[in-house]
């Protein structure tokens, strides 16, 4: 989503009483997968190298998908949605009022209904789309948006 009219704008402070909602452990799972395989073969038959080459793969491709898991959150207050997007370095945020939401649609995909996770797109009454993935099926983030849109 594109954060226009956010450049230079302050942040809403984040009250007490918001609610957070991580994303599941599938978000950097799935991500992280083949290259969880890949290291466990080449730990097995990497005589080359003696386990350097896997130590490589584990700190390009594994840990950067699971510190951006780790930093990302969805932070519901009473006006607002705030997007805490995870980085490699830190995160970007966007705070979104719940006033201008038109539209939540929500999507489980292919696996999702099965392992417990959903994504949710949030449309804007200006036609932008805020994309929220990995959403655990049990979280109040869709009853917590309906409940406070504007009709």
């Amino acid at each position: 989503m594109n954060v226009e009219g956010q450049e230079g704008a302050r942040p809403i402070d984040i009250p007490d009483d918001a609610v957070v909602v991580r994303q599941s452990n599938w978000a950097w799972m799935w991500a992280a997968a083949p290259w969880v395989v890949l290291f466990g073969v080449s730990i097995a038959i990497d005589f080359i190298t003696f386990g350097i080459l896997p130590l490589v793969f584990a700190a390009v491709f594994i840990v950067p998908r699971y510190l951006s898991f780790r930093r990302t959150a969805y932070i519901l207050t009473e006006r607002y949605v705030i997007i805490q997007q995870g980085a490699l370095m830190g995160q970007h945020r966007i705070d979104l009022p719940i006033a201008d939401v038109n539209d939540v649609l929500v999507h489980p995909g292919t696996f999702g209904g099965v392992l417990g996770y959903t994504g949710v797109n949030l449309q804007l009454k200006d036609g932008r789309m805020a994309f929220l993935r990995y959403v655990p099926l049990a979280s109040p983030l869709v009853e917590h948006v309906r409940a406070r849109m504007s009709p």
